[in-house]
Formats: structure tokens, sequence, C-alpha cells
């Protein structure tokens, strides 16, 4: 398996449970100044081998659960931690409901990915709610207008949180309880 030590500096790829995105990608791209890249190749390795060529200051939105199986490894989280990818999961109110923030948080540190930090989109924002689950929440990226402060701020932490990931040494593995 290809790797790159040069790609994690490079930019933020962004993940969903189920690969639903919407149109948060192009949303997170305007809030941030990132250039937002287009569709994956067929073949994920020559789609990453791209990425590292890229200048800095990109978003990969992965149209791809991470946890869906692939090829050669277990899954794309899998591939994403051998990479050394930045990653931003991105979940929807019924996803962080249902438990899939959560699960989908624990696949991406078991791979080791760099975890940038989870978004919130659409639906209604409890920020006490979010911390007392114990997640790497960034904020929220309401599907309509929202209050301005409120989206500086989550500029500020996504922006922050991907040069602290993309510097970061790679996280412990997770180890099944027996």
């Amino acid at each position: 398996m290809n790797r790159s030590n040069s790609s994690a500096a490079l930019g933020v790829c962004l993940v969903a449970p189920g690969g639903r995105m919407g149109t948060s990608a192009s949303a997170l791209a305007d809030l941030t100044g990132w250039r937002l890249m287009p569709a994956w190749h067929s073949d994920p390795q020559a789609s990453l081998l791209a990425l590292s060529a890229e200048a800095p200051g990109w978003l990969q939105p992965l149209d791809i659960d991470p946890a869906q199986p692939m090829g050669a490894v277990e899954c794309w989280a899998e591939l994403l931690g051998a990479w050394r990818l930045p990653t931003c999961l991105l979940c929807s109110e019924a996803d962080r409901a249902a438990g899939l923030a959560r699960s989908h948080w624990a696949l991406l540190r078991h791979y080791r990915v760099p975890l940038v930090g989870m978004i919130q989109w659409g639906g209604d924002w409890r920020p006490a709610e979010r911390r007392a689950e114990g997640l790497p929440w960034l904020g929220h990226l309401p599907s309509s207008p929202a209050d301005p402060e409120a989206l500086a701020e989550l500029r500020l932490r996504l922006i922050t949180a991907s040069a602290v990931a993309a510097a970061a040494p790679p996280a412990p593995a997770s180890m099944p309880l027996h």
C-alpha cells in the first residue's frame, strides 16, 4: 500500500455515514476558502496519489461510507488512515441520534485516521448535549442561513483542527475489549 507523508498537510477529506453529504461539502469549502475537489477516480490509490500532488487548501468529499469494504483493504477508513489524510466526519442530526456519529468516530479512530473533528449538518444544534457526548464536535453547519458569528467560530475551529490533525503523530489504534 502506498503512503504519502506529505499528503497530510495538504487538505481535508470529508466523510459521512452512508456517504450522504448533500450540499454540505460546497458549504464548507465556501466557509473555509478551500478548493472543493471533484469526485474520486475509480481507482482509490490513483485518487490518493493525485490528492498528494495537489497544492494545499483542498476539501475532498467522499460520497462513500468510510465503513464500505473495498478491494485490498478492509474499508475506506483503513485507506484514509494508511495515507494519514486529515478527515472530518459530517453527521446529520438523525445520524447522531441513531449512534452513527459515535460508531463512525470509533471506526476512524480504530484505523488511526487523523480526525479533524465532527460537524453536525442541519437539524437543531444543542452545544451542551454535544459536549456531554464526549465526541470531538467542531460545531454545526445549518442547512439554512445561520448566525454569522457561529459560522465564523466553526470556520476557525475547522481550520485550526485540520492543522493540528495534519501535524499530529498517529493516534494509538483502538483495542477491542475482551
